[in-house]
Formats: structure tokens, sequence, C-alpha cells
């Protein structure tokens, strides 16, 4: 265990629409065809813009743009990144992360930025389903990306914080992202390691969230009671029994099913903040219960929730892709 204590880009959008260069992917009932393939300058660099759209099972299609960024020099492997919230940012959207683009891209790795369209990201048109199924989408893109666009499998890192980290945890416990991936860094979180601890719970809980966070209306939006309850959002009172119950399915952690928290062929770093939002607590439930290679970093003297945008945050994530590198 370490213990550290303690924007603009302008960007040309150059037109490159394709037409028919499909590659679905139909495994498990998903299927994954491009939309639409751009270029854009950015970090002095020229990306792709990849339009993707994502049918999943009995969800309704949802689609997310990926900007591809090219290392300058022989690619090592590769750099998915997820943002926070409903994941409809780049994650590239401040100087610090930016840096840790640039980083990344300087030491050899391709970098695949997710972001999800439409008004509530990877939830959107799709309230009611729950963050199992909704996040599924993540790791369905991530097997593509290492299908179709990845130059080199040897190492695949991926890194995300709040919601970002989510997707990496419900991939991992849900479908089998350990089998796809080499490395996967979690910041702030996740937060959704016990959801009816952190929205029900007791009030001097450590995991408990605190008043106003954005996670309660994801959560009844996610879960169906937006506008139908608003369960999470009001705090209610002795909320009804099947509340209670969906929470506990849908956290990342529940007594309801056997789950394996073994990721023998994954190496996993958590890293935290002493979070406002009590976010790094409800991320240690997750961590205590895997049993498999891991690493928390604990950022005592900060208290971001935006991990990966301090300079202490990105100094860390920098330092351990370069530990993974070398």
């Amino acid at each position: 265990m370490r213990i550290i204590p303690l924007f603009l880009t302008f960007i040309t959008l150059i037109s490159c629409s394709t037409d028919d260069n499909i590659e679905p992917s139909d495994a498990n009932n998903i299927s994954i065809e491009i939309i639409e393939e751009n270029q854009q300058n950015y970090l002095g660099r020229t990306a792709t813009l990849l339009r993707l759209k994502i049918v999943d099972r009995d969800l309704n299609p949802r689609n997310v743009t990926i900007r591809i960024s090219q290392s300058d020099i022989p690619t090592e492997g590769a750099l998915i990144l997820s943002s926070g919230g409903f994941g409809f940012n780049f994650y590239g959207i401040g100087f610090q992360t930016n840096t840790t683009i640039d980083f990344a891209l300087s030491n050899g790795l391709q970098v695949f930025e997710i972001k999800w369209e439409g008004e509530f990201g990877w939830g959107t048109d799709n309230s009611g389903i729950g963050y199992s199924s909704a996040l599924r989408g993540y790791t369905e893109i991530v097997k593509w990306l290492k299908e179709n666009r990845i130059e080199n499998n040897e190492t695949i890192i991926c890194n995300g914080g709040s919601g970002g980290s989510m997707q990496i945890a419900y991939g991992l416990v849900n479908f089998e992202l350990e089998e796809i991936i080499d490395y996967a860094i979690l910041m702030a979180g996740p937060p959704t390691s016990d959801l009816d601890r952190a929205i029900f719970g007791n009030p001097s809980d450590i995991a408990y969230w605190p008043d106003g966070l954005g996670g309660f209306g994801i959560t009844d939006y996610i879960m169906g009671w937006r506008e139908n309850g608003d369960y999470c959002v009001d705090r209610v009172n002795n909320p009804p029994s099947f509340v209670l119950e969906r929470l506990e399915e849908e956290s990342i952690i529940n007594s309801n099913t056997s789950k394996d928290f073994n990721y023998e062929s994954v190496s996993l770093y958590f890293v935290n903040t002493d979070d406002v939002t009590n976010a790094d607590q409800q991320g240690l439930l997750y961590y205590n219960e895997i049993t498999s290679e891991k690493e928390w970093i604990f950022l005592a003297n900060e208290t971001s929730h935006n991990v990966g945008g301090i300079e202490a945050g990105a100094t860390e994530i920098r330092g351990i892709i370069n530990e993974i590198l070398n």
C-alpha cells in the first residue's frame, strides 16, 4: 500500500464519414456497428472519432463516440478511458487528464476515450433496466475494440473514475471483463458497491452518500423511479421493500448471488482520496472482496472526487502507467 500526501483544446473536425464499413459483433446477442468515422486534431495529433451503435439484448439501442489517439512511436498496448456520471464526457476534459493522455501516447499506448451519447449517456432510452444491464455495454465495447481497433493486445489498461470506475467494476463482477484486459485502474470508488447502504443506510456510516449527490438522480433514473417515486432523490423515509431489494440486487456486492472476486489475469489498482462523497469508502467495500492481485492507493491529504483531474491523482495514474510499461 502506498500513501501519498499531499482547457481548453481547440478541435478541428475533418469529415471522413463511412457508409459501408460495418463490423458487427453478434456474440451473446450483442451487435456493434460503425455509424460514422471522422478525424480531428487533438493534443497536436490527428485523432479518430468513431461513432458506434450498440444493441444489447432487450435494451434500446445506444450510441457512443470513441476518440482514438495514436502514439508517434511503436504501439506497446492500449489505454481505455471512461468518464464519470452517465459517461457523456471524454476523459480528457481538463489539463491534468489531457496530460495523462499525452503521457500515455508518448509511452507507446494507443488511447481510447469512451463517450456515451444522449441525455442519460449509457442509460439513454433505457430507464428501469438497472446498473448491471446498462453497464454491460462497456465490456462489449472493450471487447470490440480489442478485436477490431487495438493494434497491440499485449497490454490493455482500463481506467475510469466514479461512474467510469463503475463501468469497469460491473464488467469484472458480471461480464468477465478480466478475460479481455490486463490492468484496471479504478478511481473515486466505485461508488455503487453497496447501494442500499449508500442511500438508505445509517447517516453516520462512512459509506453513506451525503445529500445532494448526482448519484441519487442517476439511480432513480436507471431503476425506473425517476418521476415514479423518486425514492433516492427524495431519500424517502422507510422506502418500500422492493426499493431496498432492487438496490441490493444492483449493487456491485450483494448477498443474493454468489460472485467470484478472483481476477487472476488482471492487476487492479484503486486510487482514492478522502472523498467528500464517500466514494472511497464504497470503493473500499469492493476492494476488500477481491482475492486476486490488487493495490489500494489513498491520497490522504486530498478530498476531491475528481481524482484523475487533480495533480496528485493524475500524477499517481501516470506513475501506475509507467510502472505497468516498465
